[in-house]
Parts: structure tokens; C-alpha cells; sequence
């Protein structure tokens, strides 16, 4: 059939329509793929300053890590770098001279068999060819750890000859300490000795040279035993001793003195049956009894005297001897314990320090402390034996 004029018309109007949409698309997707090249340009800039940013971080890093390089192989001292597993991962030539097994890929723990000896403390190395090291470590954020080995053997060598030659030192004090307290009663003796040669001394002036001589010669013998007693300290055959006995024995050593001096002596026990310490009655009751005789020498005649013996909360048994007589002067508080110190005339200075010795060798304390009674306090702690491990036989001398 024929169109007519308006088919035709509106045929017309439907491609001119048509044409209409399809520019229209045209210039959106014109204008979109400018977009999406200017993006596309804006995204490659982008890409091109990230890897450039990133070439230069690993430059850096690579620099850094040669530094760090650099830097392990000159330190002198030893790095072990160990891996979670265990393995060997990284070390320096330093390391290689301490432990010369070291291998990439080794178990560390079969390297340090072969190497270290022993460890006397932590931290502390003793290898196999007689060299020591000090070790630290530190963890890697969870990717193992890094080992820092330091060879201390010279530095060793070198502490135990100043230790010897301190000790060498300290011993020549001692030794001239010792020659002036021998030499004054020394000569006393000798002096008296040749008056008793003279044949125009009386029978009384004999007697009083006699007891001169013998005193001087006594007081000679006490100053030696004691220096005897400084020089060994607590050293000795040990055992589990029961605390009773070793204030039974100090005080029954002292009863002659006691009496002589008139003294009064107070003894408290308190919560201490069955209980012992580890360690030598003679050393003990000697350091005890030297602190009651240190009493008696600075309280003077009728002095009064109290011991007293107790446990404490953290398991030691308390010593606590005091005395009403004149205290400590404060000046010489901080030197009482020093060996030859002494505020006696004819003290020997050896009493106190032989009882810190033989304290600190039964890892004790001794502390100076406020007398309730007026005068000196001494107070010695001791670690008490477990009541399980006391021994069903503990050593107590007869009074």
C-alpha cells in the first residue's frame, strides 16, 4: 500500500529522533572516554611516583642494610641471628671466631653444645677452651632472636689480678695490723722476763713480774686465736646444729667471767624446739659468745646482759644480744666492725669482725641495733632449716 504523506512525516520524525539519541550517546561517551583517559593519564602519574617511591625506598633500605652489614661484620662483638625454628640465619666473622661450628642452617643448640662448657650464672659462658662470654639476647618480633656475645676473658684475667692483688694488699694491712698489737705486749713480756732474772728481786716483786709476764703472754695468745678465727671465718666442717645448743655452749664458755664480773645474764627462748640451723656449733657459739663478751668488756662490773632467740615470719632464727652498758658512740658506729678497730686500750679489735665473718659465712646477717636496755644491741639472723629436713640427730655439746 502507498504511504501517505504523514507516514512519511512521521517515519521522518522517528529517524530524525533516532539521529538525535545516537549523537547525543555519541558525545556522552566522547565525553566519557576523556574522562576515562584523563583518569587513566592521573592513574599512571600516580603509578610512576608510587614505584618511583619505592625504588628509592629500596635504595634506601639497601643502603641501610649494607650499612648494617658493614657494621656487623667490624663490631667485636659476636651477633647470632636465629630463626624461629631454631636455625642459624645470620652471624658475624666475630661470632665465627667464638664459635667456629657455625654453619647457616645449623640447629643452634647443637653449636652451643659444642661450644659452651658450662654456664656458671646467667648470662654468663664458660666455653670449652677456657675463654668466658657474656650473652644477652633479645626476641625478634616473633621471627626469632638476636644473640650479643661479648668475649670477657682478658677482662677476667684482669678482675682476678686486681681481686689478687687487693687481697695481697689487705693481707700486708693485716700482717702490720698484727705486728703493732703483738709487739706492745711483746715487750711488756720481754721487760718483765729480764727483771726476773735479777737475783735482788723479793719473792713478791718475783710473783708480780711473774703474773706481768703471763698476762702480757695471755693477752698475746688472745690477740693470735683471734686473728686465727678472722682468717678462717666460718669455715667449717657444717651440719644441722640445734639453736638451744648454740647458746648453751656461748654462755657456758662465759660463766667463770660472768661471775667474776658480777654480770647478770638473761636467756630467752622462744618457739625454737626442734629447730636447727645448717651449720658449726664451735663457729657459732664462738660468735655469740664473742658478742656477749664484747658486753662485758665495754659494760663493765655488773653489767646486765639479755639474749634473746626467736624465729621470725621468712624463716630465720633471731639472735638478739644487748646490754645496758654505755653504747656505741655514733662517730664509730661505721667502723666497729672493721678488722684492729678497737675504743679499748688493750682491745683487740678482732671480736666483732670475727663474728661477721662466721655470720655471712652461714648466710647471715649482723645488724647494729637500738638496745631497749639502754646500751649496745646486736641482733644475728641465720637461715632455719626446713622442720622436714632437720636430721633426727642434731649437734648439741653438754652443758
Amino acid at each position: 500500500m502507498p504511504q501517505t504523506s504523514a507516514n512519511l512525516a512521521e517515519h521522518a520524525a522517528g529517524l530524525t529522533q533516532a539521529f538525535g539519541v545516537f549523537n547525543e550517546l555519541s558525545e556522552r561517551l566522547t565525553e566519557a572516554y576523556t574522562q576515562l583517559e584523563s583518569r587513566v593519564a592521573a592513574l599512571t602519574d600516580e603509578l610512576s611516583i608510587a614505584r618511583h617511591q619505592r625504588l628509592s625506598e629500596r635504595v634506601e633500605k639497601e643502603h641501610l642494610a649494607d650499612q648494617l652489614g658493614v657494621l656487623l661484620e667490624a663490631l667485636p662483638a659476636a651477633i647470632v641471628l636465629i630463626d624461629a625454628r631454631d636455625r642459624i640465619d645470620r652471624f658475624n666473622p666475630a661470632a665465627e671466631q667464638l664459635f667456629p661450628g657455625l654453619a647457616w642452617g645449623r640447629r643452634w643448640q647443637e653449636v652451643k653444645q659444642e661450644v659452651v662448657a658450662a654456664e656458671p650464672s646467667p648470662g654468663d659462658w664458660r666455653l670449652h677452651d677456657g675463654r668466658h662470654a657474656s650473652v644477652s639476647q633479645r626476641p625478634l618480633n616473633d621471627r626469632g632472636r638476636v644473640l650479643v656475645m661479648v668475649d670477657v676473658t682478658d677482662q677476667r684475667r684482669l678482675q682476678q689480678r686486681v681481686e689478687r692483688q687487693d687481697r695481697l694488699s689487705a693481707m700486708g694491712q693485716m700482717a702490720a695490723q698484727l705486728a703493732h698489737q703483738v709487739r706492745t705486749p711483746l715487750s711488756t713480756s720481754v721487760l718483765y722476763a729480764g727483771q726476773l732474772a735479777k737475783s735482788s728481786l723479793s719473792d713478791l716483786q718475783r710473783r708480780q713480774f711473774s703474773d706481768k709476764l703471763l698476762d702480757g703472754l695471755r693477752h698475746t695468745e688472745s690477740l693470735v686465736s683471734e686473728m686465727l678465727a678472722f682468717s678462717r671465718g666460718g669455715s667449717c666442717i657444717r651440719q644441722a646444729i640445734d639453736c638451744r645448743g648454740v647458746i648453751d655452749t656461748a654462755v657456758a664458755s662465759l660463766q667463770p667471767r660472768l661471775f667474776r664480773q658480777q654480770a647478770q645474764l638473761d636467756v630467752s627462748v622462744e618457739d625454737l624446739d626442734g629447730r636447727s640451723v645448717d651449720g658449726n656449733l664451735d663457729a657459732l657459739a664462738g660468735a655469740l659468745g664473742n658478742l656477749v663478751d664484747n658486753a662485758l668488756n665495754h659494760g663493765g662490773e655488773g653489767v646486765r646482759i639479755r639474749v634473746l632467740a626467736r624465729p621470725d615470719e621468712l624463716g630465720h632464727v633471731v639472735l638478739l644480744v644487748e646490754d645496758d652498758g654505755p653504747g656505741i658512740d655514733p662517730l664509730v658506729l661505721s667502723r666497729i666492725f672493721d678488722p684492729f678497730f678497737t675504743t679499748r686500750e688493750r682491745g683487740t679489735g678482732l671480736g666483732l669482725a670475727v663474728v661477721q665473718a662466721v655470720v655471712l659465712e652461714h648466710q647471715g646477717g649482723l645488724t647494729v641495733l637500738p638496745s631497749s636496755l639502754g646500751g649496745a644491741a646486736f641482733e644475728i639472723r641465720l637461715p632455719l632449716l626446713p622442720p622436714a629436713a632437720t636430721q633426727a640427730h642434731v649437734t648439741r655439746k653438754p652443758v
